[in-house]
């Protein structure tokens, strides 16, 4: 049987150092029926000089890089029944490299076969550690897990005409394919025995921005996987308890009691377990009796001004641990801001459980321009850009009062922010508002009616608060 025509596809971009190693090795190889299709993503370097002292079939250039756009690009313009994909700086290690890959197409079932990829003597430590704990010595079916790698493999023209490359993706495109095909039924091989060289490893020593985009496709791959979670961990699962701090009597706006309204709030939240307000006053006990949640007397030593919102909930919680309650997370809430986004206190608690947080809260996301006080009266900017809205990058102003869900463990140490902090984007200003906690001066009436701030607040508190 003749042997079958194979497509050669290798990528570059600026590969002057390493384009001349893999095309010697490539153009040495003792498969007797080959073509090459070079892609090239606008070097600007010497890579296309040094290309075209090989007999490369044809050179195609691209302008938007994707991989699988690349692939495919070059795919088209090919002819063999099978195509081999090999990055430009990855060397073959042997003359038989391609028959090897071909002959694992012997199984008719095969969609793809890909070889191991060996570190050099000056790869990086990262680089090494990934290769060889990756790219084992065992050959291997696959026929559920689709890790597919481009940077040395070779698939079957049939099954490529049927499953193409995503011409979207920005990486990981041939663990898509490779999902895509093994769900149609195909499999996949390992050989070790096709091996090349491969300086920078599969992860580029950890490049936090390539890593981070992976991941993001991986998301994608794995949507029912990647957004599991054991059942004690779900916020359905999860011993949430909201702690409300009230110092001194609790305030009321024309009538209107606020504590009582955010008691309320509270008890509609289906993520959270129990409620506690933390304070000395009488009237305060009381509001949280008829409202069915749970008082806690707070002693003198927390009750002056300068004490930390992270001394009271620490004290708070030891407070509620000693009663048997043992929460995850604590919720502090502010009862003098009285308007929150419907939902927010259980978004807070799913953010928080599903992104593994120490902290969430709201914050008001703004893009206009801000200054700060410097040295002798002088300001200086700390935004970038004096063009407001999305060309500003955004400055959070936190929004704690609202709602703050934080690990009981970081608040067991006093603290209300752990290291690991969501944000949760507010972009109505009703929901920055807050009662101050002093008390507004005497004066006629007009200052208190419908036009004014107060008493246009207090329209809103009467049509939020109201029993």
């Amino acid at each position: 049987m003749p042997a079958l025509r194979v497509s050669l596809i290798i990528r570059t971009r600026n590969e002057e150092s390493w384009v001349g190693h893999c095309l010697d090795m490539v153009f040495a190889q003792d498969y007797p029926d080959f073509e090459v299709i070079l892609v090239d993503n606008n070097s600007t370097d010497h890579t296309l000089q040094v290309v075209r002292r090989y007999p490369v079939k044809e050179v195609l250039t691209i302008d938007a890089y994707r991989p699988g756009l690349s692939l495919n690009l070059g795919i088209r313009a090919s002819t063999g029944a099978f195509i081999a994909c090999l990055s430009s700086h990855c060397i073959p290690q042997r003359t038989d490299w391609l028959s090897t890959l071909v002959a694992g197409f012997a199984d008719p079932g095969i969609a793809g076969v890909y070889g191991r990829q060996l570190p050099l003597a000056f790869s990086g430590a990262v680089d090494k550690r990934d290769l060889l704990t990756v790219f084992g010595l065992d050959r291997r079916v696959q026929t559920r897990d689709y890790f597919f790698h481009n940077a040395n493999s070779m698939i079957r023209r049939e099954v490529w005409e049927r499953f193409p490359f995503d011409e979207t993706l920005t990486n990981i495109e041939d663990r898509h394919w490779g999902k895509a095909v093994t769900e149609a039924g195909w499999r996949l091989l390992y050989e070790p025995e096709a091996a090349v060289y491969h300086h920078h490893g599969i992860n580029q020593a950890n490049d936090g921005d390539r890593a981070g985009g992976v991941s993001a496709m991986l998301d994608l791959l794995e949507r029912d996987l990647v957004t599991a979670l054991p059942d004690s961990l779900k916020p359905e699962n999860c011993n949430v308890v909201a702690v409300a701090p009230v110092l001194g009597e609790p305030r009321d706006l024309q009538g209107i009691d606020l504590l009582a309204g955010l008691l309320r709030q509270l008890g509609r939240a289906g993520y959270i377990r129990s409620v506690y307000t933390f304070s000395e006053s009488d009237a305060v006990q009381e509001t949280t009796k008829r409202a069915g949640a749970r008082f806690l007397r707070r002693p003198e030593s927390l009750r002056a001004r300068d004490r930390t919102l992270g001394e009271v909930l620490q004290y708070a919680l030891g407070e509620i641990e000693k009663g048997g309650d043992y929460p995850q997370t604590v919720l502090y809430v502010n009862y003098l801001c009285p308007f929150r986004p419907e939902g927010l206190f259980d978004e807070l608690v799913t953010e928080q459980q599903y992104k593994g947080l120490d902290t969430v809260f709201p914050g008001f996301i703004d893009y206009n321009d801000h200054w700060a006080n410097a040295a002798a009266g002088t300001f200086r900017r700390i935004t970038e850009s004096i063009r407001p809205g999305p060309d500003q990058p955004a400055l959070y102003r936190s929004l704690y009062g609202l709602g703050c869900a934080t690990k009981a463990s970081v608040v067991r140490r006093g603290q209300l922010l752990g290291e690991r902090v969501g944000i949760l984007p507010i972009h109505d200003h009703i929901y920055t508002l807050r009662c101050t906690d002093s008390r507004p001066e005497p004066g006629p009436p007009s200052r208190h009616d419908s036009q004014s701030p107060v008493g246009w607040t207090a329209e809103l508190f009467l049509r939020e608060f109201r029993p």
